[in-house]
Protein backbone atom coordinates (compact mmCIF):
# COMPACT_ATOMS: atom_id res chain seq x y z
CA UNK A 1 0.00 0.00 0.00
CA UNK A 2 1.69 3.33 -1.09
CA UNK A 3 1.40 6.54 0.94
CA UNK A 4 -2.14 7.99 0.50
CA UNK A 5 -5.05 9.61 2.45
CA UNK A 6 -8.73 7.83 3.41
CA UNK A 7 -11.67 10.17 3.19
CA UNK A 8 -14.57 7.82 5.06
CA UNK A 9 -17.62 9.74 3.93
CA UNK A 10 -20.86 9.76 6.05
CA UNK A 11 -24.15 11.55 4.03
CA UNK A 12 -24.92 13.78 4.64
CA UNK A 13 -22.02 16.32 5.02
CA UNK A 14 -22.02 18.14 8.39
CA UNK A 15 -20.62 22.03 8.24
CA UNK A 16 -18.12 24.19 10.15
CA UNK A 17 -19.08 27.51 11.29
CA UNK A 18 -17.09 28.54 8.27
CA UNK A 19 -19.06 26.52 6.00
CA UNK A 20 -16.11 24.16 5.13
CA UNK A 21 -16.95 20.40 5.58
CA UNK A 22 -16.45 18.89 9.44
CA UNK A 23 -13.73 16.25 9.60
CA UNK A 24 -14.11 14.52 13.09
CA UNK A 25 -10.89 12.72 12.94
CA UNK A 26 -9.01 16.29 12.88
CA UNK A 27 -6.79 16.78 15.52
CA UNK A 28 -8.03 20.54 16.11
CA UNK A 29 -11.25 19.28 16.53
CA UNK A 30 -10.67 17.16 19.36
CA UNK A 31 -9.82 13.52 17.95
CA UNK A 32 -7.13 12.18 19.38
CA UNK A 33 -5.57 8.35 18.62
CA UNK A 34 -6.66 5.80 21.99
CA UNK A 35 -4.43 3.23 20.80
CA UNK A 36 -2.57 1.40 18.46
CA UNK A 37 -0.16 -1.50 17.89
CA UNK A 38 3.20 -1.15 19.30
CA UNK A 39 4.68 -1.94 15.73
CA UNK A 40 3.09 1.27 13.92
CA UNK A 41 5.52 4.51 14.13
CA UNK A 42 3.54 7.71 14.30
CA UNK A 43 -0.41 6.44 14.82
CA UNK A 44 -1.60 10.42 15.51
CA UNK A 45 0.45 11.79 12.49
CA UNK A 46 -2.66 10.43 10.64
CA UNK A 47 -4.98 13.42 12.31
CA UNK A 48 -2.73 15.90 10.33
CA UNK A 49 -2.66 17.87 7.29
CA UNK A 50 1.25 17.70 7.23
CA UNK A 51 2.36 15.41 4.50
CA UNK A 52 5.56 15.59 5.99
CA UNK A 53 4.55 13.60 8.59
CA UNK A 54 2.65 10.10 8.22
CA UNK A 55 1.81 6.93 9.68
CA UNK A 56 4.62 4.01 9.27
CA UNK A 57 3.50 0.17 10.49
CA UNK A 58 4.82 -2.79 9.15
CA UNK A 59 2.72 -4.54 6.28
CA UNK A 60 3.64 -7.69 7.98
CA UNK A 61 1.68 -6.59 11.48
CA UNK A 62 -2.03 -6.47 9.97
CA UNK A 63 -9.06 -2.62 5.15
CA UNK A 64 -11.96 -2.87 6.96
CA UNK A 65 -13.66 -0.50 9.43
CA UNK A 66 -14.56 -1.29 12.63
CA UNK A 67 -16.83 1.29 14.92
CA UNK A 68 -18.18 1.67 18.99
CA UNK A 69 -19.74 3.93 21.08
CA UNK A 70 -17.49 3.44 23.77
CA UNK A 71 -13.61 2.30 24.78
CA UNK A 72 -12.08 -0.06 25.01
CA UNK A 73 -14.94 -2.81 23.88
CA UNK A 74 -15.05 -6.32 23.16
CA UNK A 75 -18.08 -6.23 20.07
CA UNK A 76 -17.01 -3.67 17.37
CA UNK A 77 -19.95 -2.67 14.76
CA UNK A 78 -18.45 -3.40 11.17
CA UNK A 79 -19.09 -0.53 8.88
CA UNK A 80 -16.81 -2.04 5.78
CA UNK A 81 -14.22 -3.47 3.46
CA UNK A 82 -12.67 -0.93 1.36
CA UNK A 83 -9.89 -1.75 -1.29
CA UNK A 84 -7.36 1.12 -1.54
CA UNK A 85 -6.08 1.40 -4.63
CA UNK A 86 -2.23 1.81 -5.00
CA UNK A 87 -1.80 5.52 -6.02
CA UNK A 88 -0.62 8.31 -3.45
CA UNK A 89 -3.38 10.50 -3.60
CA UNK A 90 -6.68 11.04 -1.30
CA UNK A 91 -9.49 8.18 -1.46
CA UNK A 92 -12.87 8.12 -0.47
CA UNK A 93 -15.15 5.32 0.61
CA UNK A 94 -18.41 5.94 1.40
CA UNK A 95 -20.49 4.21 3.79
CA UNK A 96 -23.33 1.78 2.36
CA UNK A 97 -25.46 1.57 5.70
CA UNK A 98 -24.16 4.57 7.90
CA UNK A 99 -23.88 4.19 12.29
CA UNK A 100 -23.80 5.91 15.07
CA UNK A 101 -20.23 5.69 16.51
CA UNK A 102 -17.75 7.63 18.74
CA UNK A 103 -14.71 5.54 18.48
CA UNK A 104 -13.33 4.47 15.05
CA UNK A 105 -10.72 1.13 14.37
CA UNK A 106 -9.17 0.61 11.62
CA UNK A 107 -7.55 -2.62 10.41
CA UNK A 108 -5.16 -2.96 7.56
CA UNK A 109 -5.36 -6.44 6.23
CA UNK A 110 -3.28 -6.90 2.95
CA UNK A 111 -0.90 -4.32 1.16
CA UNK A 112 -0.11 -3.45 -2.72
CA UNK A 113 3.92 -4.34 -3.21
CA UNK A 114 6.57 -5.73 -1.25
CA UNK A 115 7.62 -3.11 0.79
CA UNK A 116 8.24 -3.76 4.47
CA UNK A 117 6.54 -0.61 5.82
CA UNK A 118 2.66 0.40 5.04
CA UNK A 119 2.46 4.32 5.08
CA UNK A 120 -1.03 6.19 5.59
CA UNK A 121 -1.23 10.46 5.22
CA UNK A 122 -4.41 10.92 7.10
CA UNK A 123 -7.11 9.69 7.82
CA UNK A 124 -10.49 12.03 7.36
CA UNK A 125 -14.13 11.12 8.44
CA UNK A 126 -17.45 13.30 7.72
CA UNK A 127 -20.74 13.13 8.47
CA UNK A 128 -23.17 14.65 11.34
CA UNK A 129 -23.67 14.38 14.57
CA UNK A 130 -26.99 13.13 16.22
CA UNK A 131 -27.76 16.73 18.24
CA UNK A 132 -27.48 18.51 14.23
CA UNK A 133 -29.58 15.57 12.87
CA UNK A 134 -32.13 16.33 15.41
CA UNK A 135 -32.02 20.26 14.99
CA UNK A 136 -32.54 19.48 11.08
CA UNK A 137 -35.70 17.22 11.51
CA UNK A 138 -37.01 19.54 13.85
CA UNK A 139 -37.14 22.55 11.26
CA UNK A 140 -38.28 20.17 8.89
CA UNK A 141 -40.77 18.97 10.60
CA UNK A 142 -41.96 22.49 12.06
CA UNK A 143 -42.39 23.50 8.66
CA UNK A 144 -44.58 20.35 6.37
CA UNK A 145 -47.73 18.99 7.58
CA UNK A 146 -47.71 15.55 9.36
CA UNK A 147 -49.08 13.56 6.27
CA UNK A 148 -46.51 14.51 3.91
CA UNK A 149 -43.92 14.69 5.97
CA UNK A 150 -44.96 10.61 6.49
CA UNK A 151 -45.10 10.19 2.95
CA UNK A 152 -41.57 11.93 2.06
CA UNK A 153 -39.02 8.89 1.79
CA UNK A 154 -35.50 9.75 3.35
CA UNK A 155 -33.28 10.50 0.96
CA UNK A 156 -29.91 10.68 3.51
CA UNK A 157 -30.51 7.18 4.98
CA UNK A 158 -29.91 8.15 8.04
CA UNK A 159 -30.69 7.27 11.37
CA UNK A 160 -34.49 8.00 12.77
CA UNK A 161 -34.92 10.81 15.21
CA UNK A 162 -35.04 8.43 18.19
CA UNK A 163 -31.60 7.53 17.63
CA UNK A 164 -30.53 11.04 17.33
CA UNK A 165 -31.87 12.05 20.23
CA UNK A 166 -30.53 8.39 22.49
CA UNK A 167 -26.72 9.41 22.46
CA UNK A 168 -27.04 12.96 24.07
CA UNK A 169 -29.92 11.55 26.39
CA UNK A 170 -27.48 8.16 27.30
CA UNK A 171 -25.09 10.70 28.53
CA UNK A 172 -27.00 12.35 30.90
CA UNK A 173 -28.57 9.38 32.29
CA UNK A 174 -25.20 7.54 32.44
CA UNK A 175 -23.64 10.44 34.15
CA UNK A 176 -26.41 10.19 36.88
CA UNK A 177 -26.40 6.33 37.36
CA UNK A 178 -22.30 7.08 38.06
CA UNK A 179 -23.08 9.50 40.75
CA UNK A 180 -25.42 7.03 42.01
CA UNK A 181 -23.04 4.16 41.87
CA UNK A 182 -20.27 6.35 43.59
CA UNK A 183 -23.06 7.33 46.24
CA UNK A 184 -23.40 3.57 46.78
CA UNK A 185 -19.39 2.86 46.99
CA UNK A 186 -18.96 5.54 49.63
CA UNK A 187 -22.36 4.48 51.88
CA UNK A 188 -21.08 0.80 51.53
CA UNK A 189 -17.85 1.66 52.94
CA UNK A 190 -19.43 4.10 55.80
CA UNK A 191 -21.84 1.79 57.20
CA UNK A 192 -19.96 -1.46 57.30
CA UNK A 193 -21.14 -2.73 53.77
CA UNK A 194 -24.77 -1.99 54.74
CA UNK A 195 -27.01 -1.94 51.58
CA UNK A 196 -30.06 0.66 51.38
CA UNK A 197 -33.66 0.13 52.49
CA UNK A 198 -35.32 -2.22 49.67
CA UNK A 199 -37.66 0.95 49.19
CA UNK A 200 -35.08 3.13 48.01
CA UNK A 201 -33.64 0.45 45.76
CA UNK A 202 -36.87 -0.82 44.11
CA UNK A 203 -36.41 2.28 41.66
CA UNK A 204 -32.77 1.73 40.46
CA UNK A 205 -31.52 4.56 37.68
CA UNK A 206 -31.18 3.34 34.41
CA UNK A 207 -30.15 4.51 30.88
CA UNK A 208 -32.26 5.08 27.41
CA UNK A 209 -30.89 2.33 25.53
CA UNK A 210 -29.23 3.41 22.03
CA UNK A 211 -31.15 1.73 18.61
CA UNK A 212 -29.24 0.94 16.07
CA UNK A 213 -28.69 3.63 13.67
CA UNK A 214 -28.80 1.05 10.63
CA UNK A 215 -32.76 -0.38 11.34
CA UNK A 216 -33.83 3.29 11.39
CA UNK A 217 -32.54 3.77 8.37
CA UNK A 218 -34.58 1.32 6.95
CA UNK A 219 -37.28 1.78 8.54
CA UNK A 220 -37.39 5.93 7.52
CA UNK A 221 -37.76 4.80 3.85
CA UNK A 222 -41.12 4.68 4.11
CA UNK A 223 -41.57 8.21 6.33
CA UNK A 224 -40.07 10.78 8.42
CA UNK A 225 -41.50 10.68 12.00
CA UNK A 226 -42.85 14.14 12.49
CA UNK A 227 -41.81 16.94 14.87
CA UNK A 228 -44.15 16.59 17.60
CA UNK A 229 -42.93 13.11 17.80
CA UNK A 230 -39.53 14.80 19.02
CA UNK A 231 -41.22 16.73 21.70
CA UNK A 232 -42.87 14.03 23.32
CA UNK A 233 -39.49 11.94 23.54
CA UNK A 234 -37.66 15.19 24.96
CA UNK A 235 -41.04 15.21 27.72
CA UNK A 236 -40.12 11.72 28.05
CA UNK A 237 -36.48 12.01 28.55
CA UNK A 238 -37.23 14.89 31.27
CA UNK A 239 -39.75 13.34 33.32
CA UNK A 240 -36.95 10.12 33.39
CA UNK A 241 -34.59 12.60 34.20
CA UNK A 242 -36.83 14.19 36.74
CA UNK A 243 -37.54 10.50 38.43
CA UNK A 244 -34.16 9.63 38.48
CA UNK A 245 -33.24 12.82 40.28
CA UNK A 246 -36.16 12.20 42.85
CA UNK A 247 -34.41 8.57 43.37
CA UNK A 248 -30.99 10.33 43.76
CA UNK A 249 -32.12 13.01 46.20
CA UNK A 250 -33.91 9.84 48.44
CA UNK A 251 -30.86 8.01 48.09
CA UNK A 252 -28.54 10.63 49.33
CA UNK A 253 -30.91 11.84 51.98
CA UNK A 254 -30.81 8.31 53.62
CA UNK A 255 -26.90 8.61 52.97
CA UNK A 256 -27.12 11.15 55.04
CA UNK A 257 -29.32 9.23 57.98
CA UNK A 258 -27.14 6.61 57.70
CA UNK A 259 -23.77 8.66 58.21
CA UNK A 260 -25.56 10.87 61.18
CA UNK A 261 -26.52 7.30 63.03
CA UNK A 262 -22.85 6.50 62.42
CA UNK A 263 -20.70 9.27 62.72
CA UNK A 264 -21.65 8.79 66.92
CA UNK A 265 -20.29 5.84 66.83
CA UNK A 266 -17.46 6.96 65.64
CA UNK A 267 -16.68 9.67 67.20
CA UNK A 268 -17.15 7.70 70.74
CA UNK A 269 -14.62 4.94 68.73
CA UNK A 270 -12.39 8.09 67.96
CA UNK A 271 -12.75 8.90 71.57
CA UNK A 272 -11.52 5.68 72.92
CA UNK A 273 -8.71 5.17 70.83
CA UNK A 274 -7.61 8.73 72.13
CA UNK A 275 -7.77 8.00 75.61
CA UNK A 276 -5.56 4.39 74.65
CA UNK A 277 -3.49 6.13 73.17
CA UNK A 278 -2.55 8.43 75.84
CA UNK A 279 -2.44 5.63 78.41
CA UNK A 280 0.11 4.03 75.85
CA UNK A 281 1.74 7.39 75.48
CA UNK A 282 2.48 7.53 79.41
CA UNK A 283 3.40 4.21 79.70
CA UNK A 284 6.22 4.45 76.53
CA UNK A 285 7.31 7.57 78.63
CA UNK A 286 7.46 5.23 82.23
CA UNK A 287 9.13 2.69 80.34
CA UNK A 288 11.49 5.54 78.69
CA UNK A 289 12.54 6.58 82.03
CA UNK A 290 13.13 3.88 83.60
CA UNK A 291 15.58 2.45 80.85
CA UNK A 292 17.27 5.79 81.49
CA UNK A 293 17.98 4.83 84.94
CA UNK A 294 18.50 1.63 84.19
CA UNK A 295 21.17 2.43 81.98
CA UNK A 296 22.75 4.77 84.50
CA UNK A 297 23.07 2.37 86.34
CA UNK A 298 23.91 -0.15 83.82
CA UNK A 299 26.98 2.69 83.45
CA UNK A 300 27.76 2.80 87.45
CA UNK A 301 28.19 -0.53 87.65
CA UNK A 302 30.64 -1.05 84.81
CA UNK A 303 32.64 2.07 86.15
CA UNK A 304 32.84 0.31 89.26
CA UNK A 305 33.60 -3.18 87.78
CA UNK A 306 36.20 -1.25 85.75
CA UNK A 307 37.63 0.42 89.05
CA UNK A 308 37.53 -3.27 90.96
CA UNK A 309 39.41 -5.21 87.91
CA UNK A 310 42.73 -2.31 87.91
CA UNK A 311 42.76 -2.46 91.53
CA UNK A 312 42.74 -6.98 91.56
CA UNK A 313 45.36 -5.76 88.77
CA UNK A 314 47.33 -4.01 91.01
CA UNK A 315 47.14 -6.75 93.54
CA UNK A 316 48.27 -9.03 91.88
CA UNK A 317 51.49 -6.82 90.38
CA UNK A 318 52.10 -6.99 93.95
CA UNK A 319 51.43 -10.21 94.80
CA UNK A 320 53.32 -11.25 92.30
CA UNK A 321 56.16 -8.87 93.62
CA UNK A 322 56.12 -10.43 96.84
CA UNK A 323 56.30 -13.88 95.56
CA UNK A 324 59.34 -13.09 93.98
CA UNK A 325 60.89 -11.63 97.15
CA UNK A 326 59.69 -14.38 99.60
CA UNK A 327 61.52 -17.03 97.39
CA UNK A 328 64.45 -14.35 97.24
CA UNK A 329 64.83 -14.64 101.07
CA UNK A 330 64.24 -18.52 100.84
CA UNK A 331 66.58 -19.11 98.59
CA UNK A 332 69.09 -16.79 101.04
CA UNK A 333 67.90 -18.50 103.89
CA UNK A 334 69.08 -21.57 102.12
CA UNK A 335 71.89 -20.08 101.49
CA UNK A 336 72.90 -19.24 105.01
CA UNK A 337 71.74 -21.90 106.43
CA UNK A 338 74.66 -23.65 104.20
CA UNK A 339 76.88 -21.09 105.09
CA UNK A 340 76.07 -21.76 108.96
CA UNK A 341 76.51 -25.60 108.51
CA UNK A 342 80.04 -24.88 106.84
CA UNK A 343 80.91 -22.78 109.62
CA UNK A 344 79.64 -25.22 112.17
CA UNK A 345 81.71 -27.77 110.59
CA UNK A 346 84.86 -26.01 110.22
CA UNK A 347 84.76 -24.69 113.83
CA UNK A 348 83.90 -27.86 115.43
CA UNK A 349 86.75 -29.46 113.08
CA UNK A 350 89.33 -26.69 114.64
CA UNK A 351 87.98 -27.40 117.89
CA UNK A 352 88.54 -30.99 117.76
CA UNK A 353 92.16 -30.43 116.90
CA UNK A 354 92.82 -27.67 119.45
CA UNK A 355 91.20 -30.02 121.84
CA UNK A 356 93.50 -33.01 120.76
CA UNK A 357 96.62 -30.96 120.58
CA UNK A 358 95.90 -29.64 124.35
CA UNK A 359 95.55 -33.51 125.21
CA UNK A 360 99.11 -34.09 123.49
CA UNK A 361 100.81 -31.05 125.18
CA UNK A 362 99.24 -32.14 128.49
CA UNK A 363 100.58 -35.23 127.94
CA UNK A 364 103.93 -34.36 126.72
CA UNK A 365 103.80 -31.78 129.58
CA UNK A 366 103.51 -34.71 132.16
CA UNK A 367 106.90 -36.24 131.11
CA UNK A 368 108.34 -32.60 131.67
CA UNK A 369 108.90 -30.48 128.33
CA UNK A 370 109.50 -26.78 128.50
CA UNK A 371 108.20 -25.69 125.38
CA UNK A 372 104.94 -26.92 125.57
CA UNK A 373 103.48 -24.18 128.11
CA UNK A 374 104.08 -21.66 125.05
CA UNK A 375 102.45 -23.55 122.28
CA UNK A 376 99.29 -24.80 124.48
CA UNK A 377 98.28 -20.93 124.78
CA UNK A 378 97.31 -20.08 121.18
CA UNK A 379 95.32 -23.73 120.74
CA UNK A 380 93.39 -22.63 123.86
CA UNK A 381 92.62 -19.48 122.13
CA UNK A 382 91.64 -21.33 118.89
CA UNK A 383 89.74 -23.77 120.98
CA UNK A 384 87.96 -20.84 122.55
CA UNK A 385 86.99 -18.92 119.91
CA UNK A 386 85.78 -22.06 117.45
CA UNK A 387 83.68 -22.75 120.75
CA UNK A 388 82.18 -18.98 120.95
CA UNK A 389 81.79 -19.40 117.08
CA UNK A 390 79.30 -22.94 117.46
CA UNK A 391 77.67 -20.95 120.37
CA UNK A 392 76.67 -17.98 118.65
CA UNK A 393 75.91 -19.67 115.41
CA UNK A 394 73.79 -22.05 117.34
CA UNK A 395 71.92 -19.86 119.11
CA UNK A 396 71.25 -17.41 116.23
CA UNK A 397 69.57 -19.98 114.29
Amino acid sequence: MGEHQVDLLISPIGLSLDGTEYNYASASKGAKVVAHNKEAKGATNILGKDHDKYLRNPCSAGGNCLASLIYPTETWAPLGNFVAANVKHAQNFKLHEPKWARYLKLNLLSHHGSKFYCTLSVLEVYGIDAIERMLEDFMVASGESATNKLQIPNSTAMPSLKAESSPSDQKRDGEVQNVVEDADKGIESINDGQRLNSDVMKNPVTASPIPDPGTEVRQQSNGRIPGDSVLKILLQKVRSLELNLSVLEEYIIELNRRQGDVLPGLDKELSKISLLLEESKTEIKDLLGWKESMESRITDLESWKAAVSSRLDAVVRENSMLRLDVEKVLSDQVSLENKELVVLVVSFFFACVAILNLVSKRTMMFFGSSKVCQTSRGWILILVSCSMTIFITLLCS
